[in-house]
Order: C-alpha cells, then structure tokens, then sequence
C-alpha cells in the first residue's frame, strides 16, 4: 500500500493571464507591462488549421500536438514592443468565443480564442484561431506559447517591426540549436 499523497498540482494564476487579455485587447501597453516577467518570452507556434478544431485544441493541450516555432520573441522590452505594434497594426484588436482552459494534470493554463480583427491599414478582416499556454511565476508570465496558423498571419502583409525580425531569426536559431527546441514551445 503506498501512504505517499500526490503532489498537487502548481496553482495556476488565471488573474494574470485575463489581465494580459484585458490589457491587450484595450491597448494598454502599462498594464500589459505589469504582467510580464523581465525575461519574459514569447513563442509563436505554427500549428495550421489545428487550433480551430476542438479535437486540434485538445491535442495541443496534451501535447500531442506542438507545431513549429516561427518566432521566439525575448525578454520584457522585445514582448511589449511586438505587442505595441499588433496595437498599431490591428484595430480593433480582440478575441471572441474564448474560453480558458486548464491541461489534464490542471498543471498549465490556457486561452483559446478567435480573432475578431481588422488589419488597420488595409480594413482586412483577420480571423486566426489561437491556443496560448500561459507559463506563470511570482505573479509575472515568464512564458506565453502561441499556437496558431502563422502563414495566416504572414499573408497579411503587415510590415514586422526591429522585436519581431529579431524573434523570426531567433526561432530559426532554435531549429538549429542543440539544445533550444524548435518543437516543445518550451
């Protein structure tokens, strides 16, 4: 008979995460701030059309599923300064049908949302479906691991800023590093 309890799992700060969605979707770049880590990262994923199927989110969930690394945005400044420019380059910027939800083991956190966007230079309508995995520690996102349609994003046209060229070099980096996953979004 084992007498050992299990360990529980690491509470999950869903209040942080909502108000990095809050503080997105309101163009609020100080609030968006005061959510990061200062060696906060961001990953995008590519993952195709996966993300917009309940079976795709649940694979990404589990793991079974865990696209390739297009960008790998790093530290507080390069994260709000790509966020700063999503602010410039889509109006409005925000997510419906949402729902935030936890991994089987309740362990990591995350958000599934379409895009209910408009491209602010064209009037494009852009509608990419997300899955982000929110990674807290001590209050701040250390991690935040995008999963998306990435060629979706790319067809729009939209001119990448100094942050987000340095995250598209660094993401080929990790397809090449030994010890950097392209795959994980670790």
């Amino acid at each position: 008979m084992n007498d050992q309890k299990p360990t529980p799992a690491p509470r999950v700060r869903f209040d942080v995460a909502q108000e990095f969605i809050r503080a997105v979707e309101a163009k609020d770049i100080e609030a968006v701030a005061r959510t990061l880590a200062d060696d906060a990262r961001q990953l995008f994923m590519h993952v195709g059309r996966t993300a917009t199927t309940p079976e795709g989110v649940a694979d990404v969930i589990a793991g079974r599923r865990r696209g390739l690394c297009v960008a790998d945005v790093k530290g507080k400044g390069e994260v709000l300064a790509y966020t700063g420019a999503l602010f410039d380059k889509f109006d409005p910027l925000l997510w419906r049908d949402h729902a935030w939800l936890l991994s089987p083991d309740g362990s990591e956190l995350y958000f599934h949302g379409v895009g209910d966007m408009v491209v602010a230079r064209t009037g494009q309508p852009y509608r990419n479906t997300y899955v982000t995995r929110f990674d807290i520690e001590d209050d701040r996102i250390v991690l935040m691991a995008e999963y998306g349609n990435a060629l979706m994003y790319a067809a729009l046209g939209v001119r990448p800023n100094g942050a987000e060229l340095r995250s598209l070099l660094r993401a080929v980096g990790r397809v090449l590093s030994p010890r950097l996953s392209a795959r994980s979004g670790r």
